[in-house]
């Protein structure tokens, strides 16, 4: 009697175990569902392709979810109608990083707190990313990708002048061998297209830890920083070096027709040359920018976006989740690097081995190299009047102006006129 209640006791233990274990499976399948609904990412051409492909994975494992992709130029001052539309509005937006600041001091209330939820990802993300979404200490978005630079060079044609790239350590060095090349070859040596992130002046700044504005904000083209810049710059400009070109497009272009011997590249050229041009495959490497001075710094990293929620979004779950996923899936963001050149801001992708395998097209890690960039590059300050700042650097800094005018001439020119602008707006 007592063997047949113990055996009764055990069915009755595994039949209630059994049950549990069921009834949690049945939550877990239910949480899954959960997400449901709809919601409207507005994004530029250029990152049409990689959030389409988060989009689709995420679809994947949520399928009652619906991700609908607005692809157009963005106006940012524009933005506010789209976010506040009555008819499809945005829920979820890709901004530029260098318009972020502007944004959210321009559009107070837009845009949804996010703090406790990026948090969880603090340890994984740049700081100075986060830094960037922050205002009055709650952050508004994600950072999604980044953009450190390198340059990319023939090596096939070093090889045959005879010089060993592991002697380029300095932009003194790096002149000197460009203009030893382009005489021997006829081939401009150093190609750059000049959009906000790729500007020399900006790109050689952030190498010595600078940019329009010091770590406290304030106009920084008194400085002995800048001073550098501008004497790089000239030289780079005045000894024929440097081909200014309108656009990654053109630069790309001008690779595939053997004109150009170097160019600076974020992972988006990379990924584009590899595609346009398989017939260089092994004539091209990478190296790292050269310094100021031998040993100096050599990491820069300019430009990236991030993904912000518009705060009247009606699905602000979906949303959140959606970019979460977008950020950690390794899946996706390999996919986006590989195919893209969509380097990804969480440095925990940086230990995959994928990441870290040598690319046969460049005879090298390249995407290790750009990793290990992006972790030593100093912090862009990027501030509400970052890009009016930019304006007032395109519209002085030309070539024929860099060539005819002093230096301290410009800088002092720089600084007056980038005051009177902030003044006046």
């Amino acid at each position: 009697m007592r063997k047949n209640v113990r055996i009764l006791s055990l069915f009755i233990c595994i039949a209630i175990l059994v049950s549990v274990v069921a009834c949690n499976s049945e939550k877990k399948v239910e949480n899954k569902d959960n997400l449901k609904g709809k919601i409207v990412v507005l994004t530029d051409k250029k990152h049409e392709g990689q959030l389409k492909l988060a989009a689709d994975n995420f679809k994947k494992l949520h399928p009652k979810a619906e991700i609908d992709l607005r692809v157009e130029n963005i106006l940012y001052d524009k933005l506010k109608d789209d976010l506040n539309a009555k008819e499809n509005p945005i829920d979820v937006v890709n901004c530029d990083n260098e318009h972020i600041q502007y944004l959210i001091n321009k559009l107070p209330n837009s845009f949804l707190d996010v703090t406790e939820d990026v948090g969880a990802y603090k340890d994984k993300l740049a700081k100075s990313k986060i830094d960037n979404l922050t205002f009055n200490s709650k952050i508004y978005g994600f950072p999604w990708n980044t953009s450190p630079k390198v340059i990319l060079y023939r090596s096939d044609i070093l090889l045959k002048e005879g010089i060993n790239p592991d002697d380029i350590k300095t932009w003194s060095d790096y002149i000197y061998v460009g203009k030893k090349v382009s005489n021997d070859t006829g081939k401009r040596f150093m190609a750059n297209s000049n959009d906000i992130n790729s500007n020399i002046y900006l790109l050689l700044a952030n190498e010595l830890g600078t940019s329009y504005l010091n770590k406290d904000g304030k106009l920084n083209f008194n400085s002995k920083e800048w001073n550098l810049t501008l004497q790089v710059a000239k030289s780079l400009y005045t000894e024929g070096i440097l081909y200014e070109l309108s656009s990654k497009e053109a630069v790309i272009e001008a690779a595939k027709r053997d004109e150009i011997v170097s160019f600076v590249a974020d992972p988006s050229y990379a990924s584009s040359l590899m595609e346009s041009s398989p017939e260089y495959k092994g004539k091209w490497a990478v190296m790292k920018l050269p310094a100021f001075e031998s040993g100096g710094n050599r990491d820069i990293s300019l430009g990236g976006s991030s993904l912000m929620i518009n705060k009247a979004s009606e699905n602000t779950n979906l949303a959140k989740e959606f970019i979460k996923f977008s950020i950690t899936d390794d899946k996706t963001q390999m996919g986006n690097m590989n195919k893209y050149g969509l380097f990804p801001v969480n440095i925990d992708q940086y230990n995959l081995v994928e990441f870290n395998k040598s690319i046969d097209y460049f005879n090298s890690r390249i995407w290790y190299l750009f990793g290990d960039v992006e972790k030593g590059a100093p912090i862009v300050n990027y501030t509400l009047d970052f890009s009016t700042i930019g304006e007032v650097v395109e519209n002085n800094l030309s070539k024929d102006n860099l060539a005819s005018k002093e230096i301290p001439v410009l800088l002092e020119l720089l600084q007056k006129e980038s005051e009177s602008r902030i003044v006046k707006k």
